[in-house]
Order: C-alpha cells, then sequence, then structure tokens
C-alpha cells in the first residue's frame, strides 16, 4: 500500500521483510527502536525506507539490502507478482540488469522471489516470459546485436536451472562456478560447470562478469563446498590476488569451500595461504578432472 511516495507496510509484512516474529516488531515499536505511526485502528505502520535503516543499523542480514538501491522497487514487484500481475518497474530494471551483464543479481532476484512464496508459473507468465519478449523486441528493433539478445538468453535459461535445483533441494554437492567481473569469455566456465555435473555435482552457473559480493553470496545461501572461478584475459594477476582478499573477507568459517582458480589470467602465485580449506589452480581441465575424481567424499 502506497502513501503518497512512501511504502507502507503492516506489522505482518515488516516482519517478513525483516525475517522475524510478529512480536518481535511490536517490541521494538514499544521500545521506540523501531519507528513507525498508527492507523486510527490502532494498527502499526512502518515505512519501507524505515524498515531498511532499522535492518542496517541492527545488522540484520536482510535479502533486500543485497540488492540496494532496488529495494523499493523489488519490494513492490514482489506484492504485484502475488497478485498475478505484471511487474512493469521491476521488469525494466531486471532487463537493464541483463543489458548490463549482471546475471549473478538477476539469478539472485529470480530465487529470492520463488523463495518468498511465487510460483514458477507465475514467475513465468508475470516475468520472466514478459522479459524474453522484451529481449526479442529489443533485438528485432535492433538495440542489440544477436550476441548480445544470446547472452541474455543464456542467463535466463541459467536461472531456470537454479530453480530447478531449488525444487530439488539441491541435494548433493553443490559447486558455485563463475567468471569474476571483468571476465567476459565463459567457454572455460562452462566446461568446468559441464565436468562437475559430470561427475555427479549440483552446479550453480552464475555465468560471465559476475561481482565477486556476488559468488560470497551465492557460495553462502547455498552452502556450496566448491567456487570455481574462470579468469581470462584482459584479467591479470592483480584481479586475483583483488579476488582473493574479498573473498577472504567475506569468508563463513560455518560455511567452508575449497577454492578453484583457473584460465590464462591465473599463475602458481595465486595460491596463497588464506581461510579457504585450500586453493588450487589449473592450467589444464584434465588436470582438474583429475583432481575432482579423487575429491574426499
Amino acid at each position: 500500500m502506497k502513501q503518497k511516495d512512501e511504502i507502507i507496510l503492516s506489522s505482518a509484512e515488516a516482519a517478513e521483510l525483516l525475517q522475524v516474529h510478529v512480536s518481535s516488531i511490536k517490541r521494538w515499536s514499544q521500545e521506540g527502536r523501531l519507528l513507525g505511526k498508527r492507523t486510527p485502528g490502532g494498527h502499526r505502520r512502518f515505512t519501507l525506507e524505515a524498515l531498511l535503516d532499522f535492518a542496517r543499523q541492527e545488522q540484520l542480514r536482510i535479502p533486500l539490502l543485497g540488492f540496494a538501491p532496488f529495494e523499493a522497487v523489488i519490494w513492490e514487484g514482489l506484492q504485484q507478482l502475488r497478485a498475478r500481475q505484471i511487474p512493469q518497474a521491476l521488469l525494466e530494471l531486471v532487463y537493464q540488469w541483463l543489458r548490463e551483464g549482471k546475471s549473478g543479481r538477476f539469478i539472485r532476484l529470480i530465487i529470492l522471489l520463488h523463495k518468498k512464496g511465487i510460483p514458477i508459473a507465475t514467475l513465468g507468465d508475470c516475468l520472466l516470459g514478459p522479459l524474453m519478449t522484451r529481449i526479442g523486441r529489443a533485438w528485432e528493433s535492433c538495440e542489440m546485436s544477436i550476441g548480445e539478445e544470446h547472452r541474455m538468453t543464456h542467463t535466463l535459461i541459467d536461472a531456470l536451472y537454479a530453480l530447478r535445483q531449488i525444487e530439488e533441494e539441491l541435494q548433493g554437492r553443490v559447486a558455485v562456478v563463475a567468471c569474476p567481473e571483468g571476465a567476459y569469455h565463459e567457454l572455460g566456465a562452462l566446461l568446468v560447470r559441464l565436468i562437475l555435473e559430470e561427475h555427479g555435482w549440483q552446479v550453480l552457473y552464475l555465468g560471465a562478469d559476475v561481482p565477486i559480493e556476488e559468488i560470497a553470496w551465492q557460495q553462502q545461501q547455498w552452502r556450496a563446498e566448491l567456487v570455481a572461478l574462470s579468469f581470462v584475459l584482459p584479467l591479470t594477476q592483480a584481479d586475483v590476488l583483488r579476488t582473493l582478499r574479498i573473498l577472504t573477507q567475506l569468508y563463513e568459517n560455518q560455511h567452508p569451500y575449497t577454492l578453484v582458480l583457473g584460465g590464462r589470467g591465473v599463475s602458481e602465485a595465486s595460491i596463497l595461504e588464506g581461510p579457504f580449506k585450500q586453493i588450487k589452480v589449473f592450467k589444464k581441465l584434465n588436470d582438474f578432472e583429475t583432481w575432482l575424481r579423487h575429491y574426499p567424499s
């Protein structure tokens, strides 16, 4: 429900957003920690902005904060999808993400929407289907090349694979495979994905040019025990070291994993000490497969 330009939430909606029980919303409100207003009927109401500020202040790890500064578009889009309406603002936002190559962010959003109770059929009818139509029209009008159209379509397919894995409850070993930001050629990463799947792994494939923070989030979200990154030119050893530094900062000991690095942008000097279970560098896919074959069960 909107009031002027503000998005207003009920106590139940606030509890859903902050991932707490409604009683916690009531207590925080009574203590003056969470600011809100009351309707003439005595019901509490909170602005989305106030709830997000509270989550940041209290360091609550809610998914919506990972999509800043688009929290309002996503929250309103979620409500429209629940009403089986096409969320036009959200549709334009995710289209722009795909144009910009933000595949990890897009897939993460699709997973979030499904976890929030949006059925796959509704996602198809009201978001993914219209998005595919939007992409097709852009190609027909020469707004994008055929290569861009293929890349964006591939990301949609990967989102469907991610949803399929949710439905299967990700049973078995999970690996995250991606090309870090700045790496746009994903042939090597795709081959690593196929090798892992051939050996029975569940693979969350994030595609090309994925921010390092997104890679870390996916690993934590799905408790992946292996993260494989493909560093292709023009990425350099400096990019590898930056990636290792950020992944080290974001590493959670309760969710350990092995880090696998490959591609022409990596050298053996990339193997540094860190919190990971181990760091492995491979120049050849055969060497990677041999190592994988003997990976501890």
